[in-house]
């Protein structure tokens, strides 16, 4: 169609030409010359020619359009089938590890464990034994009110990953730009809408000279901790009392601190191991592989070693052969380290005690 088209013009124009030896502009702005000496007849086959194969080339450019469009549309109804395909892919193990980089595991000789939440899982019911302990000692010690003692802890409320704000007393927790999550601001323990968040902080982006004033709160250990600055927080709400909210951290931290430091929570553990710990077998199968791969073995934790010793004897004592030996799982067994300044400290091992046994030795201060 193209080609009668420019047929059609070339034939009412035609008549018009004038054919010279130095006429050198063409159709289409080109420069083509004609001889002068050629027959109409011959002209016009020269022309055809070369309108023939002026088509020709815009076939192959519509062929090229047509197969560009239709990849484009191949890859657009690609794209919108993603859903789709998506939900056909298998879903991923929530038991599973995965990595960004491989790692040759057959390479590595040495590897290290912690105790608390590695080898020995604990129950819900360990939170409500540190609340409690932490809320005894604050009404004993530094005098809060009696009525902090009929406190309960509430596993429903906390979650990993909030921060305390110490100038203003809220719980947040913030996205991965630093901002305050719409439904995740509490004052004590009522949540706060987007609106009391602006009038607080102005905006839900968290500056940096705010950002100075939060303490993370990351760990499972802060459960206890969060739970129980909100329900004190919201307390001094509720009796219309002024508060500091950066004492109220310093003295819930400090209690937890206490109790750990105490040993009232590992005695607690230990005096009814079936109600806080939890025995997980895998990770002894585990352990055991390694071991007969000729794996070299430690144990490194901040507990003491009397705390460890009881909770792996109950945690193995389904296991025959290891109720009483679990110790020859490792090569070394390191107590009360004092991570992190464990790794970078230069300090020797002094003011404590070594006990060597088949295949390894214990060291706790």
């Amino acid at each position: 169609m193209a080609f009668h088209r420019r047929l059609l013009h070339f034939r009412s124009s035609f008549n018009r030409w004038s054919f010279s030896p130095g006429a050198r502009e063409g159709f289409n702005g080109s420069f083509r010359s004609y001889n002068a000496t050629l027959t109409p007849e011959q002209t016009l086959l020269q022309i055809v020619k070369e309108v023939k194969q002026d088509g020709a080339d815009n076939l192959v450019m519509d062929d090229e359009i047509a197969k560009i469009r239709q990849e484009f549309n191949a890859a657009k109804q690609s794209f919108l089938k993603i859903p789709e395909a998506l939900k056909e892919m298998p879903k991923m193990n929530p038991e599973g590890i995965y990595v960004n980089k491989n790692l040759r595991l057959d390479n590595i000789q040495v590897y290290g464990f912690d105790y608390d939440y590695t080898l020995a899982h604990y129950s819900s019911n360990l939170q409500s034994l540190i609340y409690d302990l932490a809320k005894e000692h604050m009404v004993n010690e530094f005098r809060y009110p009696e009525v902090c003692i009929s406190f309960k802890y509430d596993p429903n409320f906390p979650i990993r990953g909030l921060y305390y704000d110490k100038q203003k007393g809220c719980l947040l927790k913030l996205d991965f730009f630093g901002s305050i999550e719409p439904d995740g601001c509490y004052f004590g323990r009522r949540k706060l809408s987007r609106k009391e968040i602006a009038e607080i902080y102005g905006t839900r982006h968290i500056g940096r000279d705010q950002a100075r004033g939060l303490v993370g709160l990351m760990d499972f250990f802060c459960f206890t901790e969060a739970c129980l600055i909100a329900d004190i927080v919201q307390y001094f709400v509720d009796a219309k009392l002024e508060f500091d909210a950066s004492y109220i951290y310093e003295d819930v931290n400090r209690a937890i601190q206490h109790v750990h430091r105490r040993g009232l929570v590992h005695r607690g553990i230990l005096s009814d191991p079936n109600r806080y710990l939890v025995k997980n077998g895998q990770v002894l199968q585990f352990v055991k592989m390694l071991r007969e791969k000729g794996k070299k073995l430690f144990l490194l934790t901040n507990s003491p070693y009397y705390f460890v010793d009881g909770g792996m004897r109950f945690m193995l004592e389904d296991s025959t052969g290891y109720t009483d030996s679990w110790r020859e799982l490792f090569d070394v067994v390191i107590a009360q380290a004092n991570k992190p300044d464990f790794y970078t400290s230069d300090h020797p091992f002094r003011e404590g005690h070594f006990s060597f046994y088949k295949g390894g030795c214990v060291y706790s201060k």
